[in-house]
């Protein structure tokens, strides 16, 4: 063999170790073929697309009840409308909402935490992490669902189920990525195969989801509770009262405590009364600064009832506060004056503390 000869041979050791590393496979082109360019399978393109659909759903529901709690609408605030309940009185659901109200905060950020699952949803790349964020938020509600017996109690399940359904096709990728093993690019697959349908939704779904997800901010300032500019707010011990006490205490219907709402709930506010036979009569009231007040009251609470019980009758009342903060109603049969009284409304003034201090645990 001469010496200028090409050395056709196979090749040696060290010009196989000097041969360059492929590297890893490529990802799935953004046509939605395979690498060899075939079409992929039809029930794997219905299974995308019944994951979008998913989505879609999912968007819905964790943006209506997300937007519910952002502006305190879902459990509202602590009220004192609902000072007169006592502990044995409520239903587990009416603690609960109760317990959340008297926290706005928390109630915000977890609608913000719903809000913001529902809007990852929104993208492909992003649906993952909207589905395991959801699924931890509805995981959470099917929880307090089930402790306080809550009657959405399979919707919240479903919903969290639906959303580790979002997250199942990443879910792989994600525990490489926790494990510190390379995971290389994502490819996300498309719902939609056709091109020219794709080019369409691709830009039209995702900025509609983003209008939709956004649009409830502008009625905020119609919908969020506002308080009451009056003095009438306040919870009310009776201290006289002119109606002739009944002869048994069973069978007495005085009014022995008053708690007016704080709050502006489409034109009322709530209302209870404590009766000195010890019924709990709750309603709504609306009033003006001329001294006129209109009580609208259910009928006695006792056992289940209706959320949205029709009132039983109507009050016609004047008020009054006189220099020392006691109360003047008269009207209709009933002429009393009733005071202030801090221990009824001993949650709501307390107020925060950061600095340490002894527990007030009452």
């Amino acid at each position: 063999m001469s010496p200028d000869s090409t050395d056709h041979g196979p090749p040696t050791s060290a010009s196989a170790s000097s041969a360059p590393d492929p590297g890893p496979a490529e990802p799935v082109p953004s046509s939605g073929r395979t690498e060899d360019g075939a079409r992929p399978r039809w029930w794997v393109t219905a299974l995308w697309m019944g994951h979008g659909l998913l989505r879609m759903g999912l968007f819905s529901y964790l943006l209506v009840y997300g937007w519910t709690k952002l502006i305190l609408m879902q459990m509202g605030q602590a009220d004192y409308g609902r000072a007169l309940t006592t502990m044995g009185e409520k239903s587990p659901m009416g603690l609960l909402w109760d317990f959340i109200a008297y926290a706005p905060t928390v109630q915000f950020l977890s609608g913000l935490v719903e809000v913001l699952a529902a809007v990852l949803l929104i993208w492909r790349r992003t649906a993952w992490l909207g589905g395991l964020l959801g699924a931890g938020a509805m995981g959470v509600v099917f929880l307090l669902n089930m402790a306080y017996d809550v009657p959405v109690k399979q919707l919240a399940l479903a919903m969290a189920i639906g959303c580790l359904l979002v997250a199942l096709p990443e879910l792989r990728r994600l525990g490489g990525f926790l494990a510190g093993r390379p995971v290389g690019a994502i490819t996300p697959p498309r719902p939609v195969p056709w091109p020219r349908v794709h080019a369409f939704t691709r830009w039209v779904f995702g900025s509609l989801g983003v209008l939709i997800a956004v649009a409830p901010s502008a009625a905020v300032p119609m919908m969020w509770p506002s308080e009451l500019d009056s003095p009438l707010p306040g919870v009310y011990r009776v201290v006289e009262d002119t109606a002739e006490p009944a002869g048994q205490l069973a069978e007495d219907e005085r009014w022995q405590a008053i708690a007016f709402g704080q709050y502006d709930h489409g034109d009322m506010s709530q209302l209870a009364i404590r009766t000195a036979d010890g019924d709990l009569l709750e309603g709504t009231y609306t009033h003006d600064s001329g001294g006129g007040l209109e009580l609208r009251l259910r009928e006695p609470l006792k056992g289940d009832r209706p959320l949205n019980q029709e009132p039983r009758e109507t009050v016609e009342l004047t008020w009054q506060l006189d220099d020392g903060g006691r109360l003047h109603l008269e009207g209709e049969g009933h002429e009393l004056i009733a005071e202030p009284d801090p221990e009824l409304t001993y949650l709501h003034d307390r107020g925060f503390r950061w600095a340490p201090g002894p527990p007030v645990n009452r």
